[in-house]
This record gives C-alpha cells, sequence and structure tokens, in this order.
C-alpha cells in the first residue's frame, strides 16, 4: 500500500485565508488515498495507526 500523504507542519500555511491552502489540498490528498486503500480491501484508519 502507498504512504498516506504527509500532513502539513502549522508553520508551512501562511496563515492568510488562502482558498485554497495547503490543508485544502491534504484533504483531498488524504480523501484520495483512503478511497484507494478502501478500493483494495483495506481500513485507512487501520494503516494510519500502524
Amino acid at each position: 500500500m502507498p504512504a498516506p500523504p504527509a500532513e502539513p507542519e502549522d508553520y508551512e500555511c501562511c496563515h492568510r485565508g488562502c482558498d485554497p491552502c495547503i490543508f485544502d489540498y491534504y484533504e483531498r490528498a488524504l480523501a484520495r488515498w483512503e478511497a484507494k486503500v478502501r478500493e483494495a480491501g483495506f481500513d485507512p484508519a487501520e494503516l494510519r495507526r500502524g
């Protein structure tokens, strides 16, 4: 299984209200990763726990 996307650190955000924000990109990437994991028959939450 591919590794989940790395969550950005708070300092990586400029806090100017960008749309989309770096955290928006992360959430979208995480959703895509979770969908791929589910399609493969695994539980994304279980894989993220390690």
